[in-house]
């Protein structure tokens, strides 16, 4: 059974209505530092100065008794002059209005801020509640397994009932989004309710367990309470199981806090214990809080699951206090009002308890006769003897985060002086007050006036070097060196990502610098001349071939301009743009026949760049990959080209192509055979020769039997008088030439002479 105030909902709509915006950010505080104070005189009170959100006045920490007299009657009042019975369920909405569910009565009740009990309906059994920013509250009916809803106006009805097969519903608590999410506790699932009434089961498979996982077959032991945070992650106080589950988007469940086992140790994830978690809810740092029911606890758990006991010792008891030193009696549900207070049902105390988790803490006791108001962080009172110099840590909490500082406090008498060290200076720095303090008048002196002069009791700075400051009030005498240095040159080291680029390339050179000031000059420059361009970046598209960048920098905050070195040195490599070019050339200078060879080579000037070739006939894709081919069986008039296509740094273009070789290929051309040959070896007439012969004619020679002493296709190879290796011998020799197909047959002699 939990419920937990919709707090993001509400600071939400608390920022629609131009509310107080200040609050949704966490304190920024400082104190002036350090502080000198003397014994017997009252100080003027010491105050931080808060640049950021507010920090409502209360005691952090603080448990206090917000409603209820401890009776277990249900009565109207005002604060401890009002009766719960067994309060559960608890809401707040946008006015920071409390409502609660009074179980033993079935009354629903609300409280003003101020602590004014009213009673605004009843529900047969309410165990969960929560409220919308409006002040509509969804209360959970235990034993009537149904979900109610009384307005603003007061009109309680049944928002969702038998449809939603709840079984003994407990907390319940909206998202972002405005769907209700629901601990059904006796089904051991978690259900969503969307704003028009429709249930829908989120994790849980019915069956009692404690098993991680996929949502659907997770299981779960009499959930009593859900919260969820800006990420949509749902939190359920599993009470059965001793656990904190987490509920991701996704639909993973997996243990936060908790290993199952009963008990109050804190620690990190599952090495801590818990014993019958009921109230969850969440803060907007998404700090979970849970009613530790059992161990009578208001535990803490971090976004990382660290577990921490933020309030009650453990004991059964209505003690008020701070964190541990305060005690509940079954404190059930928990929810924050839009001021960072958190409120708990401490069901069997019959009281409405209330945590502050606001105002300012201080880590050791102040001097003797000094006094912390925790309320406003403000040090006021006597100190009654001297203290040294301490470091007082103070932290300002609200319901967005904290901010700690250090005050250095120190309690001279009034005859001592305390003269803290001297900053070091620059000779650009103004008059300042040395600050020694005293109870008696102070007067300062230098020693060396070259560095500095006293005027009007403060330092005026006149050049560099050192001079000792001394103070005095006529009893005693304190020195301090004041070190005045020169200025602190600036520094530029400049960077890109590379200095080989091709030509006309943006190339952009950042800067990394330091002592600059607020309003530096930066002064580019390539082959040392000025480039008008006054940036931490510089970005060229003209840069040559061994250009040399480099930076000056000037620090204009002191009273003369402060100039750094030129930086180091980033020496271009610029390389030219390269285009891709092909053309190629035939090996035939004129018409050739039919069927005789052609070469074509394809030559470009950067052949180390082309990764590919492919030869095209009359614009076919002839699947070649060379950079030379040749062809034989060309028709009149093809049309032959080339593409290549290249990579490279610089390659302007990846594809080009050729020019395009129209070819002359005769069709007349006539076989034309010698009739004799000498092949004698003196290099003369040592091969029959015959012309035009196409690739596809035979061409066979036979001895005067007819048996056959040469054959080929194509004639590549001429015959050069021998017949498997061995010469013939001189003589007539009879050949016949048949050309492709068949359609025409050639026949002679040929004599072999020597």
């Amino acid at each position: 059974m939990n419920n937990q105030i919709t707090l993001f909902r509400l600071l939400f709509f608390l920022l629609l209505l131009g509310g107080e915006n200040v609050l949704a950010q966490a304190p920024i505080i400082s104190y002036t530092s350090p502080q000198t104070y003397f014994t017997g005189v009252n100080i003027v009170s010491t105050a931080p100065s808060n640049t950021g959100g507010l920090v409502p006045a209360n005691i952090y920490q603080q448990v206090s008794t917000f409603a209820g007299s401890g009776a277990a009657s249900s009565y109207n009042g005002t604060g401890l002059s009002s009766g719960f019975n067994m309060p559960s369920g608890i809401g707040s909405d946008a006015q920071s209005n409390i409502y609660v569910c009074d179980y033993g009565s079935g009354a629903i009740r609300k409280i003003t801020p101020s602590g004014l009990v009213s009673t605004i309906g009843y529900v047969g059994t309410p165990t969960g509640l929560t409220a919308d920013a409006a002040g509509n509250t969804y209360i959970s009916n235990f034993d009537n397994h149904s979900i109610h809803k009384i307005s603003t106006t007061g009109v309680n009805s049944v928002f969702v009932g038998a449809s939603g097969n709840f079984s003994s519903p407990g907390g319940l608590n909206f998202d972002l989004a405005g769907d209700l999410y629901l601990a059904d506790q006796k089904n051991n699932k978690i259900k969503k309710i969307s704003s028009t009434g429709f249930v829908t089961t989120v994790a849980g498979s019915g069956a009692t367990g404690s098993l991680d996982g996929n949502a659907a077959s997770a299981t779960f032991n009499n959930p009593a309470g859900v919260a969820v945070d800006r990420a949509g992650n749902i939190y359920v106080a599993d009470a059965g199981n001793n656990k904190i589950r987490k509920i991701t988007p996704a639909g993973v469940v997996s243990t936060l806090a908790g290993n199952g086992t009963a008990g109050s140790t804190d620690g990190t994830g599952t090495n801590a214990r818990l014993y019958y978690p009921t109230g969850i809810t969440i803060d907007p740092l998404d700090n979970l809080y849970i009613a530790d029911y059992r161990n009578n606890r208001i535990r803490k758990i971090s976004p990382s699951g660290v577990v921490t006991t933020l309030a009650g010792n453990g004991s059964a008891g209505n003690l008020n206090g701070v964190g541990t030193n305060s005690s509940f009696n079954g404190p059930i549900m928990l929810a924050f009002d839009v001021q960072g207070n958190l409120f708990i049902t401490d069901f069997q105390n019959n009281l409405i308890r209330k945590i502050s988790l606001t105002g300012y803490t201080i880590d050791k006791n102040l001097p003797a006769g000094l006094a912390f108001d925790a309320k406003t962080g403000i040090i006021t009172g006597t100190p009654i003897t001297t203290s040294p110099l301490i470091d007082y840590t103070i932290t300002a909490y609200n319901l967005f985060g904290s901010s700690s500082t250090v005050l250095k406090i120190q309690v001279i008498s009034v005859n001592s002086i305390a003269f803290p060290e001297l900053p070091a200076k620059t000779p650009c720095d103004q008059d300042f007050d040395p600050g020694a303090s005293s109870g008696l008048p102070i007067t300062y002196t230098s020693s060396n006036t070259q560095v500095a002069e006293i005027i009007n009791g403060r330092i005026h700075i006149n050049g560099t070097g050192s001079s000792t400051i001394t103070a005095t009030n006529g009893v005693e005498t304190k020195e301090q060196i004041l070190v005045v240095s020169g200025y602190q040159l600036p520094y530029a080291l400049i960077r890109t990502i590379t200095s080989t680029v091709c030509e006309n390339t943006a190339v952009t050179f950042n800067a990394a610098t330091d002592n600059i000031g607020s309003n530096p000059t930066y002064i580019w420059m390539v082959n040392g001349v000025q480039n008008a361009n006054n940036s931490p970046t510089f970005t060229s598209t003209t840069l040559r071939d061994e250009d040399q960048v480099t930076l000056q920098i000037i620090n204009n905050d002191y009273c003369i301009p402060v100039a750094s070195g030129i930086s180091n040195v980033i020496k271009m490599s610029i390389l030219k743009n390269e285009v891709s070019a092909v053309r190629i050339e035939s090996s035939a200078t004129g018409a050739v026949c039919f069927g005789r060879p052609i070469t074509f080579n394809a030559i470009t000037d950067n052949a180390n760049l082309v990764e590919s070739y492919e030869w095209f006939v009359n614009g076919l894709d002839l699947n070649l990959n060379s950079a030379s081919i040749t062809l034989n069986n060309l028709n009149d008039a093809d049309e032959v080209s080339c593409m290549i296509k290249s990579n490279g740094n610089c390659l302007t273009n990846q594809t080009a192509y050729s020019n395009v070789i129209k070819t002359s290929i005769r069709n007349d051309c006539e076989i034309v055979a010698l009739n004799s040959f000498s092949p004698n070896g003196d290099g003369v007439n040592d091969y029959w020769k015959v012309s035009s012969v196409g690739v596809m004619d035979l061409v066979k020679v036979f001895n005067r039997n007819g048996s056959v002493v040469y054959s080929a296709i194509g004639y590549k190879n001429p015959w050069d008088g021998t017949s498997n290796g061995k010469p013939m011998p001189i003589g007539i020799y009879y050949y016949l030439i048949i050309t492709e197909g068949g359609n025409k047959k050639i026949s002679g002699s040929v004599a072999i002479i020597k």
